[in-house]
């Protein structure tokens, strides 16, 4: 029963909570514990706590305005829900300090959370920068 909660939790963070949808903030709120962690694409640094990963959250928004999601899986076990979604937008604002080039992207990325007492305590993101900078043109592709 806690692993089909958590995976409720889960699945409305990343559908009502996501950052192109109005009042995402709110659902952050009730959903996501005050001292959470974010480990975002394996940076070194982790992002800390609702107010600092909300911030974070807006900025990567605003680079992509019209970023859609498309859950394709999703795996929940005990205290972990694993989702893997695919990801369209077009680059129209700053996003990680890189100015808008008008280009599309598609990726796919992966989310892990673990949820303790209904909320979010902390967070795993990974998907392929690396492809997003190529498709936004400024890598070229690793030729084989």
């Amino acid at each position: 029963m806690l692993t089909e909660q958590n995976r409720v939790v889960a699945l409305r963070f990343a559908q009502e909570g996501w950052g192109t949808n109005p009042g995402w903030e709110k659902i952050w709120d009730e959903l996501i514990d005050p001292n959470v962690v974010h480990h975002f694409n394996s940076q070194t640094e982790s992002i800390v706590g609702l107010e600092a990963n909300k911030a974070f959250n807006a900025s990567l928004f605003r680079g992509f305005p019209d970023i859609k999601h498309r859950i394709e899986d999703v795996i929940a076990e005990g205290k972990k829900v694993v989702y893997r979604t695919k990801l369209k937008g077009t680059h129209t604002g700053n996003f990680l300090g890189i100015a808008p080039t008008g280009k599309s992207v598609t990726i796919n990325d992966f989310t892990l959370l673990r949820i303790a007492d209904g909320k979010i305590a902390e967070w795993w993101y990974e998907c392929n920068l690396l492809e997003v900078m190529k498709q936004l043109g400024l890598m070229s592709g690793c030729e084989h």
